[in-house]
């Protein structure tokens, strides 16, 4: 005989079971999905992305707002290895700056996206570790979108593709968690007028397997320019995006970083965005990433004045103490972020760098003008627990 209690856990068993199956996507829904990023001038070019059936075209129509004729371009696309669709890119060039665009694949929806103005202002969003649970991803998304930022740059760990395990691990799972990624994405990454909002993407840990495995990375299929680190420069700002040892090593990275920040020395704003964090809030700063990052990387940052660095990795909301030398110092490089988008937050250790912690899922909103840099951490709520202003080079910073 059995009794109650052992019918009532087997009922939760059974119901926890079905939960499961029906919260698990097999196949994603499909729909239309168009998303935009960046490789070359964002004041003067754009990429556009989509993903269809087999028997749909690759041309795009496009033209400024307000324009009656549209030019045509063709694409070109990629097969995913195990889902029956085509990854779609394609890059238009010579637009003007600060202007307002619109654009339509086959059917007669119509998307909108804005180049960026060729000096500041400039509003955006940083922000890693984003698609490990949908929910969060999805109520991070809305409390960015509402304040319509220029763009996102989104630190690693994009859809968690990587050394995660899965349950049941059918083929293709992989592609549909991007897939998944990329559907959230579109639907909720737009201002509320309806322009979307273009993602910049750094590689993390979470979305390579290992250094020399490109052909194989289902990242590249869905953002072909993610590969490289580079800088971007948006007329005094100077962001540059790096790579913690996913693609390229830390020290690979070092004499073309010098270069480049000489060249900038004078910038107005100089910022860094990268994944696994030098300065952790979690981890310890002893691991063989956070050693090489300061190793190789902080000298430069002190040397040719960065302001500051939006680190990631950690699962938690960090900002340190201005840093120069490995030591306290009022001019120095502010470490912030640690990566708590759409993850289960942890909670993070009291040490001797880190002025502000927080156990909290959060990004962080960058506000540029001519007179000051605010950058503001915003938690899933939509509340600001943090915030820091930098001053353009040569002026210091105050939190």
């Amino acid at each position: 005989k059995y009794d109650k209690s052992f019918f009532r856990g087997l009922m939760l068993l059974i119901t926890s079971i079905l939960c499961f199956f029906c919260s698990f996507s097999f196949f994603p829904k499909m729909q239309p999905t168009v998303y935009l990023s960046w490789e070359n001038d964002p004041a003067t070019s754009m990429i556009i992305h989509w993903y269809t059936e087999d028997k749909e075209e690759t041309k795009i129509k496009y033209r400024k707002q307000g324009e009656n004729t549209w030019s045509y371009k063709e694409g070109t696309y990629i097969y995913l290895g195990y889902l029956p669709l085509r990854v779609h890119s394609l890059e238009l060039f010579d637009l003007e700056p600060n202007t307002e665009y619109e654009f339509g694949l086959s059917g007669n929806k119509v998307y909108r996206f804005r180049t960026l103005a060729a000096d500041v202002p400039l509003v955006f969003a940083v922000g890693g570790d984003v698609y490990c649970y949908l929910d969060l991803m999805r109520k991070m998304a809305a409390q960015i979108a509402v304040r319509s930022p220029d763009f996102v740059v989104v630190g690693g760990d994009i859809a968690y593709t990587r050394g995660t395990k899965q349950l049941f691990k059918q083929k293709g799972w992989q592609e549909k968690r991007w897939i998944t990624f990329f559907n959230t994405w579109s639907e909720t990454m737009k201002t509320l007028d309806g322009r979307l909002i273009p993602i910049i993407g750094l590689l993390g840990n979470h979305d390579v397997e290992r250094i020399g495995l490109e052909e194989e990375e289902i990242a590249y299929k869905f953002l072909p320019e993610i590969r490289s680190f580079k800088v971007i420069d948006i007329g005094s700002l100077s962001l540059f995006l790096l790579d913690t040892g996913h693609q390229y090593r830390v020290k690979a990275q070092e004499k073309w970083l010098e270069k480049e920040l000489e060249k900038r020395e004078k910038n107005s704003y100089k910022m860094a965005v990268y994944h696994i964090s030098g300065y952790p809030s979690v981890y310890s700063e002893e691991g063989i990433t956070p050693t090489r990052v300061r190793e190789y990387w902080h000298p430069h940052f002190d040397r040719y004045h960065l302001q500051i660095a939006f680190e990631n990795h950690n699962h938690a909301y960090k900002r340190t103490y201005p840093l120069k030398n490995g030591k306290y110092h009022p001019e120095g490089v502010i470490y912030m972020g640690d990566g708590s988008w759409g993850v289960r937050t942890r909670t993070p250790r009291k040490k001797w760098y880190l002025e502000k912690i927080a156990k909290v899922n959060s990004v962080c909103l960058v506000q540029i003008d001519q007179e000051k840099a605010v950058v503001e951490a915003i938690d899933i709520k939509g509340r600001v627990i943090d915030s820091v202003t930098i001053m353009p080079q040569g002026a210091g910073s105050a939190p």
